[in-house]
């Protein structure tokens, strides 16, 4: 094996992993309890928007993948649809979507963190962000066997609150919109979640490092989409059922004050550090995904001071330099503070790097209307060799992006 190449060390069942707790521990543990400030107790209808939006586009990196199993997840499949000049442009987005979502996750740890111990905030999130930069730099293989371990440990958990919080489900109107929300509000609290949905731009790019990528990784993006998406509502409708939206919002740890009101303070610790190993993971995904564009990106430019990027060293054979200068931005972004702010700053390039994605899978299509092998998956519902769906993932994404604009006029409060 060549010293710049990653090694082939993940199976499905690793990718699968990688897929389901680079989405969990964002979106339920980190922004649950602001996105019920704008649902309200139709939280539940704002993680559904969010989930079929986000499985719409994932049906693209899916195809995408399917044809390019390439570590630059979107940076390769942007260079192939619009040619190596857009692609460059846009890794820049595509980087920032990496750091910004792993420093706000980083936020949320801190949160969950000084419930337990009294810590300055910051303090926290560097040393958060520190260590799973070792993780990354031991190798894939194992911060895979964290990620596992920690996803295992967040499913447990959210099955803890649905086991304490089943019975109050229907002591509340989860139809009734309160004073306040509205339908705009409930898109909004769409857009805010929808930043956890980065998990698929780092997943893709662990492409070099799966085992049989072309068929592995599609099924992992589905599978994994369709795994959150029902551990979301479940966990919205059970958390509102408990505390109300209105406690929920005020709530710092919303999930650990929900096992709080039914099992005291052992159930708010047992959660906590479930919520630790949730949102941990999240932040190792993002700067290992990250990490691998970086030197994707590196690897296939001309910028000679870009190359030093290309360096792959350490026990785990990694992207050491990527790896660490991510992990500094992180933590630049990280000491801002403010969850809901760093979440939508997140999710402009979120939108703007996913909604590249679809139209360069739209213009794709169209350059390669007549090709005779086609990949092992493709969209479905085609005219013309066009998806519906890819055109519907454009529109929908363009729609959140205009509410994440207004989340983040409407200021730190809301």
């Amino acid at each position: 094996m060549s010293e710049n190449q990653l090694k082939k060390s993940l199976g499905f069942w690793d990718v699968l992993l990688f897929g389901i707790g680079g989405m969990v521990g964002a979106g339920i543990y980190a922004i649950i309890g602001k996105a019920a400030a704008l649902g309200g107790n139709m939280l539940w209808m704002s993680f559904l928007v969010a989930s079929m939006v986000a499985i719409l586009t994932g049906l693209s990196y899916a195809e995408f993948v399917s044809r390019f199993p390439d570590a630059g997840g979107s940076f390769e499949y942007l260079k192939q649809s619009f040619g190596h000049r857009v692609a460059l442009f846009m890794s820049i987005f595509m980087a920032f979507t990496g750091f910004v979502a792993a420093a706000a996750i980083a936020i949320s740890f801190a949160e969950y963190f000084t419930r337990l111990v009294d810590v300055p905030n910051w303090i926290v999130v560097i040393a958060v962000i520190a260590l799973m930069a070792v993780f990354n730099i031991i190798g894939s293989k194992h911060s895979s066997y964290f990620n596992s371990f920690a996803t295992i440990v967040t499913i447990l958990g959210l099955g803890l609150v649905v086991g304490f919080s089943v019975e109050d489900v229907g002591s509340v109107d989860l139809t009734h919109m309160e004073e306040g929300v509205s339908i705009s509000s409930i898109v909004a609290g769409a857009a805010l979640i929808f930043f956890s949905y980065v998990g698929f731009e780092d997943l893709v790019k662990m492409a070099e490092e799966t085992e049989n990528p072309r068929v592995n990784m599609p099924r992992a993006i589905l599978f994994s989409a369709v795994i959150v998406l029902i551990v979301y509502v479940t966990i919205a409708i059970c958390s509102v059922s408990v505390l109300g939206a209105d406690e929920l919002a005020r709530s710092d740890g919303p999930l650990a004050a929900v096992i709080e009101s039914k099992w005291g303070s052992i159930g708010s610790t047992i959660l906590v550090i479930v919520a630790l190993f949730a949102t941990s993971k999240t932040i190792l995904s993002n700067i290992l995904g990250t990490s691998r564009l970086v030197y994707d990106v590196a690897r296939d430019s001309d910028i000679s001071w870009l190359k030093r990027f290309t360096t792959l060293s350490g026990v785990g054979n990694t992207p050491n330099y990527a790896i660490f200068t991510i992990s500094l931005l992180a933590v630049a972004f990280g000491l801002i503070g403010n969850l809901k702010v760093v979440a939508s700053i997140s999710n402009i390039f979120i939108f703007i790097v996913f909604g590249m994605v679809n139209a360069g899978l739209i213009r794709f299509r169209y350059l390669h209307r007549h090709e005779e092998d086609p990949p092992p998956f493709q969209v479905p519902l085609r005219i013309r060799n066009i998806s519906v769906l890819t055109v519907l993932a454009l529109l929908t994404i363009i729609v959140l992006f205009g509410f994440n604009l207004y989340n983040i006029i409407s200021g730190p409060s809301g």
